[in-house]
């Protein structure tokens, strides 16, 4: 073989990568910090639900997520979709970001926190992000199977690395007569709310998590978002939603 044809052999295996082999892409997570009690959260419910379809209409991997809070509670209204366990993730995120809590808060990426309801400065956030060159972020891969008790997810990174690994399991949408406290009398409409969620603290490149189906989860509104969060800055740097 002479050395002109293991030179075009060469470049031919560099221009065509193995089809299997994944590719990372910019990504990006929206984290909407919510409640149905609060009065100024159905604005950031809507813009959330709207940069998201977009984005899924374009093909842009930019995924949303609804955590309700369980503070507002005490306000006349019991937020059916709220949870502790979402208040201590948003209270983390304020400790790292030095910022109060409050809602409608949304945090981007990980590592930007800005009121829900701006959607012109959240969009242009995202814009930013889709610029930062692939090698910054970690392809995601898998399966998702589910049973009639629960979801189990196995996963597949491009990367190893110092990685946690955040698994959601959402209701697509959700329509919810709300008949006290702030929002009372208004049926509120919310995107990919968090029922289930899990952390794995893992820096191997694959790995698994289940997840319980909640019993009031409409057949066929299920959908799970895995999204990998350095363990050393809190950044996002990949995601992929089942």
């Amino acid at each position: 073989m002479n050395y002109l044809l293991m030179l075009l052999i060469t470049v031919g295996m560099e221009i065509n990568p193995p089809a299997d082999k994944p590719v990372a892409q910019p990504v990006v997570v929206l984290e909407l910090f919510t409640s149905q009690g609060c009065s100024s959260c159905p604005p950031a419910d809507k813009a959330l639900q709207e940069i998201t379809q977009q984005a899924a209409r374009s093909g842009q991997g930019v995924y949303g997520l609804s955590f309700h809070v369980d503070y507002w509670n005490r306000l006349g209204w019991q937020d059916p979709f709220s949870a502790r366990q979402f208040t201590d993730r948003q209270r983390q995120y304020d400790r790292a970001l030095k910022t109060q809590t409050y809602t409608p808060q949304l945090i981007i990426n990980g590592k930007q926190a800005v009121i829900g309801g701006q959607r012109d400065r959240i969009e242009q956030t995202i814009q930013t992000i889709q610029k930062q060159p692939a090698t910054a972020f970690v392809s995601v891969d898998g399966t998702v199977s589910q049973d009639a008790k629960q979801v189990t997810v196995n996963y597949t990174l491009s990367t190893a690395g110092p990685y946690r690994v955040n698994v959601a399991l959402v209701q697509k949408e959700a329509r919810t007569p709300v008949k006290n406290g702030e929002n009372g009398g208004r049926t509120l409409v919310s995107t990919n709310v968090v029922r289930q969620f899990k952390m794995i603290d893992e820096s191997g490149k694959t790995g698994i998590a289940s997840l319980l189906l909640p019993t009031d989860l409409p057949s066929g509104q299920t959908a799970v978002l895995v999204y990998v969060q350095r363990t050393d800055t809190g950044q996002i740097v990949g995601a992929k939603m089942f």
